[in-house]
């Protein structure tokens, strides 16, 4: 079997949650984004960061299915695992259509409100990535690699340095920089703040769904701890400096949830008369969305195929082939995003659709990562000789502090995923209705299936 390297766990990890899908959002809190992604880095991804690591080098087998049953129980760990799973249907197709409104700049601008064009973008895109993915891991790895690089790095690194030079050479400033209490620390009584302090912190999760691929990772112990941390601290930089670079070029009121780094891309070319570089910086954009997209396909699925190999998913949804992924796991996965991705036809509002699948997919990993950061403290007391190559620093008073933090965040998360913004026309009742409905649902499910779990669907 191949082994994951170092370098590439690193580019797999940042594909995860690195993207330019977050610059527009941030920038629309103006310089309260250095509030927001400070408190994010400490309230969430130090230590989901910390944690993960402590875990993953302790029970190097398949992510949290195997830290949570360890902690809690079999039927908790089947119920982690499902929860990183199906949030990635919602969350990946919110994703894709980011990359359909990215490559619609390169073509044609008005196309990234067209419904079927970002329908069909979305198919083609989930089904290639499905495709190379059944192909192995040393793929998956090499496609994460290349579009982070291409995709992600490349065009944050030039939005930066043309943010510097617009910033330089004395052009209309759209970011108020006055450093007043009221500039920089949002209100903590506004809806609108909450929301987006809800957003900061879901532009960084997923950096633990790579200790799904532990069992492949050369001297992982040694490794994943390196690549988590690496992949926490760049994805902090290069997203707080784009944020800050979209903000001076484009006033909050213009700014494009879904497409505004390209949108500022589109600014910036116009700008220093470049128009013919616009077409390849959006496709470079929506490259990098794809190899987003790419990791998530098979991240998930490995961990959630773990849990099926010790008798939780029917023979059938166990199957693998020649190059080791789950098959029959994975085209289900790709079904259930092309229905979702269907929506975009029959609902006319592609802002609200989106908004929509993302707040369906930060309730779901709400709970999820509870369930982690419960199951670190817990096993600090029931697992107390099980040799961790990487500990949380503090003994247990410091996973106490860490692990409870995170799970202080989430639990704010979740309360906060219910408060309604931005859905229009539809009432506060349906909105609060259809999200609870989708956890209970969605929460059920994995108890359900347990409910007939027979002995012969144990893999010998």
């Amino acid at each position: 079997m191949h082994k994951i390297g170092l370098l590439t766990l690193i580019f797999v990890t940042s594909a995860l949650f690195m993207t330019l899908r977050n610059m527009p959002m941030m920038a629309e809190t103006g310089m309260r984004m250095v509030f927001f992604n400070t408190v994010t880095v400490f309230a969430f991804l130090i230590p989901a960061a910390l944690v993960a690591a402590e875990l993953a080098t302790g029970w190097p087998q398949n992510g949290v299915y195997h830290w949570v049953g360890v902690a809690l129980g079999e039927r908790m760990g089947f119920l982690a695992v499902w929860l990183q799973w199906i949030q990635s249907i919602f969350g990946i197709t919110s994703i894709l259509s980011y990359a359909a409104a990215s490559f619609a700049y390169a073509i044609n601008p008005t196309l990234a409100s067209d419904r079927y064009f970002i329908v069909t973008v979305i198919l083609i895109v989930y089904w290639s990535a499905t495709l190379a993915n059944l192909f192995g891991t040393r793929l998956s790895g090499l496609i994460s690699s290349v579009c982070v690089t291409a995709g992600v790095f490349f065009p944050a690194l030039v939005l930066i340095i043309w943010g510097l030079s617009y910033l330089k050479n004395g052009f209309p400033v759209h970011l108020d920089m006055s450093m007043t209490i009221d500039n920089l620390v949002p209100s903590l009584g506004s809806t609108r703040s909450l929301v987006m302090f809800l957003s900061f912190i879901f532009g960084f999760v997923g950096i633990e769904v790579s200790a799904n691929m532990a069992n492949e990772v050369k001297n992982v112990r040694r490794t994943y701890p390196i690549a988590v941390f690496t992949a926490a601290i760049t994805g902090f930089a290069v997203t707080l400096l784009g944020g800050l670079a979209v903000a001076v070029v484009i006033p909050e009121t213009k700014i494009d949830l879904i497409s505004g780094a390209v949108q500022t891309f589109d600014r910036l070319c116009s700008i220093y008369n470049v128009p013919w570089l616009l077409p390849l910086m959006a496709l470079l954009v929506a490259f990098g969305a794809a190899g987003q997209v790419s990791t998530w396909v098979v991240g998930p699925i490995k961990g959630l195929w773990a849990a099926g190999k010790e008798g939780n998913l029917p023979p059938f949804w166990q199957k693998v082939n020649k190059n080791g992924i789950p098959r029959n796991l994975l085209l289900l996965q790709a079904t259930l995003i092309s229905i979702i991705g269907f929506l975009f036809i029959f609902v006319p509002d592609i802002n609200f659709i989106f908004l929509i699948l993302t707040d369906i997919a930060v309730l779901l990993y709400a709970v999820m990562y509870c369930l982690m950061f419960i199951s670190a403290i817990r096993l600090r007391y029931t697992r107390p000789g099980v040799h961790r190559a990487y500990r949380v620093p503090g003994g247990n008073f410091g996973m106490w502090v860490v692990a409870g933090t995170g799970l202080l965040t989430m639990v704010s998360c979740f309360v906060i995923g219910f408060i309604p913004y931005g859905i229009g026309t539809f009432s506060v009742g349906w909105y609060e209705t259809a999200m609870a409905a989708s956890v209970i649902v969605m929460t059920l499910i994995p108890f359900v299936i347990l409910k007939f779990k027979r002995p012969e669907w144990l893999r010998t």
